[in-house]
């Protein structure tokens, strides 16, 4: 009775040859490089979310008039690169970037708002003087000087004098 259970086992084998099986919670090995192949395939998932936030953020601040605070902060973030969609730059666009630029200048009231949408305008600053375009010059200026204009810099810096640098006054301050 054992030989027919061996040649069905043996046919079944044969049949399923190729195909991937289950894995059990008993194969540790096997499921980590499984996952680990899955996430190769995928790829930095936030990465790739913080560029679909940009596109999303970009297209509504050509499209809203108040786009909100997540999309204006990632609007920001992405107005050095070229959209996905007419691979134009907002660095480029004149009036595009004097309405982002306004939206952003309005948080002022907002410290915590405000300096993260100044974060994200440093770092896209960082990209736009690696790119060689020539368009998008005049706007690079513009950005320029509205992030080192005084009453754009964070208040605690104004009140001690230093822009960019904190003070142990200042620290001290923000201690206590």
């Amino acid at each position: 009775m054992n030989a027919p259970l061996k040649d069905l086992e043996t046919r079944l084998n044969a049949a399923l040859e190729g195909r991937p099986r289950k894995l059990s919670f008993g194969a540790s090995a096997r499921m980590r490089a499984s996952l680990e192949g899955a996430r190769d395939l995928a790829g930095n998932r936030r990465g790739m979310a913080e560029t679909e936030r940009v596109t999303q953020g970009l297209m509504a601040l050509r499209l809203l008039e108040n786009p909100g605070f997540v999309r204006l902060k990632y609007a920001c973030r992405g107005l050095a690169r070229a959209n996905d969609w007419d691979s134009r730059r907002v660095l480029a666009d004149r009036t595009l970037l004097e309405k982002l630029l306004a939206q952003v200048a309005a948080l002022k009231s907002d410290e915590r708002r405000f300096q993260s949408c100044r974060r994200a305008l440093l770092a896209a600053l960082q990209e736009a003087d690696a790119l060689p375009d020539p368009s998008c010059q005049e706007g690079r200026a513009t950005l320029r000087r509205f992030l080192e204009s005084p009453e754009r810099t964070p208040t605690s810096f104004q009140e001690s004098g230093i822009r960019g640098q904190k003070t142990e006054e200042s620290c001290g301050a923000a201690r206590r």
